[in-house]
């Protein structure tokens, strides 16, 4: 069987000018002189995707994922190697790409359809659906231009997906939209890859690219750092930037922490982990059935409010997955100025795989009055062996019995 794509040897440099004059120097040189440095954006990039199966791309910002998927896409040229796209493409990369901000959007569905290589007849025979998928309303006959970017990325997709593309290029455009049409493009992905289909998936979410990826190719400076089954490699991108440094003085996962005047502040935060009856700072991901804790040092500086605690767990997309307060369990706020230590237990942690993002608050009984907030410095990484989908794994039990024979 052919593969969908194949990469070999993929390299994209660019050349770094210090001003434009010192390009138009060089031009004026024809190639005697060069006034550039060399950037090399893809270094030997190899892989390849077979037919029906679908490939995430992961990596920091600036790593070579977009610029990637646009040599793929044939947007941009490669300055060397082999690169093959077996099949009709649509691409995402970036939005509003192809939309003309003065035309309706019902006047842009025909003129993206087009440049894509569809009749005028095969577009009207679409048309309807790609309107009704969409779910723009009476927008679709607005100027793009005053869409929002969630509507826009809804245009996009339908437009995209709509052309029934053998491959299917996404470059995280699906972060902008709401959570109920991510789920509409996600099941359409699903679809997508269940008909045999080809999908090239790029996303900071690693949830996403868990659920949706067979393989994932992880992109660092520019060449492949690893490639393999989604669960190994994204387990080893997260453990990578967790590593990273942080100043845990001064800032919270690259923000500075607030610091009042006299206000309570959160001093120290950990996530902690039963092991044998002893509680060990988590270093490596954990997984769902240990008794996880989440150490919340806090300091009050003079007589203030009554002062409860907070902790709340965030997908790493900012979707707020649990939330657990104090005062709501019935323990009295802390008044007296001193230094306090507490410990929130999770017996049997509930959470599914994925990264997530672990927050206190000291607050007011009213929820309206935030005094200090932090989120710890490294995130918190679930590793679920069976890859379930979903965010909790509740505790439950299946009975079947049957009721009748069968007709």
């Amino acid at each position: 069987m052919t593969d969908a794509v194949i990469v070999e040897d993929l390299v994209k440099e660019y050349r770094m000018y210090p001003g434009s004059f010192a390009r138009l120097k060089e031009a004026l040189s024809f190639g005697k002189k060069k006034f550039h440095t060399a950037h090399r954006a893809l270094d030997k990039v190899s892989f390849r995707v077979p037919k029906g199966k679908a490939l995430g791309i992961i990596g920091e910002n600036g790593a070579g994922k977009s610029t990637l998927l646009k040599v793929l896409a044939g947007t941009s040229m490669a300055s060397s190697g082999v690169h093959q796209v077996n099949g009709t493409v649509a691409s995402l990369l970036e939005l509003g790409t192809g939309f003309h901000s003065e035309f309706s959007g019902r006047a842009n569905i025909y003129l993206a359809a087009q440049v894509l290589g569809f009749t005028l007849k095969e577009v009207e025979e679409r048309i309807e659906d790609i309107i009704e998928f969409a779910e723009l309303g009476s927008y679709i006959e607005q100027p793009v231009r005053t869409y929002s970017s969630g509507m826009v990325m809804r245009l996009g997709f339908s437009v995209a997906t709509a052309i029934d593309p053998e491959v299917l290029i996404i470059d995280e455009i699906l972060a902008v939209g709401d959570l109920y049409f991510q789920k509409k493009c996600v099941d359409r992905i699903f679809q997508f890859r269940n008909s045999g289909k080809s999908i090239l998936f790029c996303s900071h979410s690693l949830y996403d690219v868990r659920q949706i990826c067979d393989e994932v190719v992880w992109i660092k400076d520019g060449k492949v750092e690893m490639q393999g089954l989604p669960q190994d490699v994204t387990v080893a991108y997260a453990n990578f930037e967790r590593s990273l440094s942080h100043d845990t003085e001064t800032h919270s996962m690259g923000k500075e922490l607030l610091t009042g005047e006299g206000r309570p502040l959160v001093k120290e935060m950990r996530i902690l982990q039963d092991v044998d009856g002893e509680l060990v700072e988590v270093v490596e991901p954990v997984v769902p059935g240990v008794d996880v804790v989440v150490e919340v040092e806090y300091e009050l500086l003079n007589d203030y409010q009554p002062v409860h605690l907070g902790v709340g767990f965030y997908r790493n997309d900012n979707l707020l997955v649990i939330s657990l307060f104090s005062h709501l369990d019935g323990l009295e706020a802390v008044i007296e100025p001193g230094r306090y230590r507490c410990r929130l237990r999770l017996p049997n942690f509930p959470l599914a795989g994925g990264e997530y993002h672990v927050v206190s608050y000291l607050i007011d009984e009213t929820f309206v009055h935030a005094y200090d907030t932090r989120t710890v410095d490294r995130p918190l990484l679930v590793n679920n062996p069976e890859n379930i989908p979903g965010m909790v794994a509740c505790v439950h039990d299946f009975a079947v019995s049957r009721m009748e024979p069968a007709t």
